[in-house]
């Protein structure tokens, strides 16, 4: 064959025939992901699932579905879950899949998740939307304050000459209660003893303190029955506007702190569990909600930008003019972290007094032993005690139950009767659950395990801005054929537990003379609590009752 021929080791051409061969394989390997990521290529549709606060839920489920492709391998599924409630699921995960992603209120959900045990939820997100913290004020109520000649100021509403009933949610559980105390605290900076006006500020809203900020919003004038009227609560923007939206018989006025208070941030996280399609998934769900039709979905429902600018809903032009809302930006305030924020709630844990009880029952079957003479048996006595006991706790208290015996459950010498609850929500439930309690006959005293595990419990569910404490009522000493931990173990690990800055207390009730007071003492000594000793079951009530006013006493106004 004559004429000049190319040669293969040409590096011109092999330079270039590489080239073309990666370009082939690189658009093979984009055909081939496309393919993958449309129906098409996909056996099944799988669902990205993203829990969200129910303010905020209806916003994205809207930008969910105009995102929705019927082609692709993924679809979008927004379910409304309540932060408190999702967070406590994190931390201790049901048997079935948790959804992938999440937008709670505020970063306050996601720190208090990783303080509950959830440590590889992620401490902070991405910001979808934000909305400032407002005192909610009836219409009649700001005109006699001065407005709209004037803003209405919170200092004049947490003045101490000021008598009017105002209330918020429980900054214990709820974000935009955090933001009020740490609000109030500048507000009455300017008092002249200003320790001693915040304190009364803080009483006189703790008054009206409730467990879900919905309840505030069901005691406006309008409802004409139930709890005291309120003419002023605190709340989010985004929910004030909502409300006045609907038309409702009392139009509210947003009055704003004096100063800056962390604001409700809505961030945006992948959780643990995510898979890297769930996170490819994820991401786009995140860009659409960030993107400018996004946005707009979520001014219909009144958030402003994650950076605090204000756009008017076109459904409320003269917002401004009727509801009071500033319009100019906000910017946001980051919340406390969970040190910072065991801090600023410790004052409010002193004026309001409400708790986090975790109760556990003896039921071994020395307690269904009678007084000399008759009577009803030692756990009848508890039993009765524990309902009128819980009749006097606030509201915002949480209580929760286990029994104890031996092998109560399975190989556990504990069972959950009821899990801790706001009284508010449970108090009902509660009592019934405690009627039906009856004892284990021949059922031994797991004293030791028990008290651990109910320890440990509490403190992975320890609350700021509660009097946390473990109650425990028995009448014999620990007593488990099966072994379980000894006395020197418990107490290493309690020391172990035991945090000053998060006080924990094991207060113990001890029932008839089988209880070994050495053995409750020393249990007690090490997280600071104390025994109450009653050798008959008339007394328990008393004995009960002494415990609790123990609660709404704290160092160092008493000294144990």
């Amino acid at each position: 064959m004559t004429g000049k021929r190319w040669r293969l080791t040409n590096p011109r051409v092999a330079w270039l025939g590489g080239l073309l061969a990666v370009v082939l394989v690189a658009w093979g390997s984009v055909a081939c992901l496309n393919s993958m990521l449309r129906a098409d290529g996909c056996k099944t549709q799988a669902v990205l699932q993203l829990a969200a606060a129910p303010a905020i839920s209806g916003a994205l489920a809207a930008i969910a579905s105009e995102t929705a492709d019927p082609k692709a391998c993924y679809r979008f599924e927004v379910v409304s879950r309540d932060s408190a409630s999702f967070a406590d699921a994190l931390a201790n995960p049901p048997s079935t899949p948790l959804p992938k992603a999440w937008v709670p209120e505020s970063t306050f959900w996601l720190r208090r998740a990783r303080a509950k045990g959830a440590f590889e939820v992620a401490d902070r997100g991405t910001s979808v939307a934000t909305s400032p913290v407002v005192f909610a004020v009836t219409e009649p109520v700001a005109l006699q304050l001065g407005w709209p000649e004037k803003p209405v100021s919170w200092s004049a509403l947490m003045s101490p000459a000021s008598t009017m009933p105002v209330g918020m949610p429980d900054p214990a559980t709820d974000p935009v209660g955090v933001s009020a105390v740490i609000a109030i605290r500048t507000a009455t900076a300017s008092e002249n003893d200003p320790g001693a006006a915040n304190t009364a500020a803080l009483k006189r809203i703790s008054q009206n303190t409730v467990t879900r900020a919905g309840e505030l919003y069901e005691r406006l004038p309008e409802a004409g029955s139930g709890p005291a009227v309120l003419n002023a609560f605190v709340s989010s923007e985004q929910a004030v506007l909502k409300y006045n939206a609907r038309k409702q018989p009392t139009h509210l006025i947003a009055a704003y702190p004096d100063g800056q208070v962390p604001t409700l941030d809505f961030p945006y996280v992948v959780l643990p569990g995510a898979t890297d399609a769930d996170r490819a998934a994820a991401t786009q769900l995140l860009n659409a909600i960030l993107a400018p039709a996004g946005r707009s979905a979520l001014t219909v429902n009144d958030f402003r930008a994650p950076d605090g600018t204000f756009t008017k809903n076109p459904a409320s032009p003269n917002v401004a003019a009727t509801t009071g809302v500033r319009t100019d930006p906000i910017v946001p305030v980051a919340f406390p972290d969970e040190d910072g924020l065991v801090q600023i709630l410790t004052a409010w844990t002193g004026v309001q007094l409400s708790a986090r009880i975790l109760g556990v029952i003896d039921v071994s079957g020395s307690m269904a032993e009678r007084a000399a003479g008759g009577g009803e048996t030692r756990l009848a006595a508890t039993i009765s005690a524990a309902q009128q006991g819980i009749g006097l706790l606030r509201p915002t208290t949480e209580v929760g139950i286990w029994l104890f015996s031996t092998q109560l459950d399975g190989d556990r010498d504990y069972r959950v009767l009821a899990p801790v609850r706001p009284l508010s929500e449970a108090k009902l439930n509660l009592l019934g659950a405690l009627s039906s309690v009856r004892v284990k006959p021949n059922g031994d005293t797991g004293l030791f395990d028990t008290t651990l595990a109910a320890y440990q419990d509490a403190r992975r569910n320890w609350v700021a801005g509660r009097i946390n404490v473990v109650l425990i009522a028995t009448d014999g000493k620990n007593d488990d054929p099966q072994g379980g931990i000894s006395r020197a173990q418990l107490l290493t690990e309690l020391g172990k537990l035991v945090d000053p800055r998060r006080p924990l207390p094991i207060l113990f009730i001890g029932i008839g003379g089988g209880v070994d007071l050495s053995e409750l003492n020393d249990i007690a000594k090490a997280t600071g609590g104390r025994v109450y000793l009653s050798k008959e079951p008339s007394g328990i009530k008393d004995i009960f009752f002494s415990a609790l006013s123990d609660l709404s006493c704290q160092p160092p106004a008493c000294k144990k």
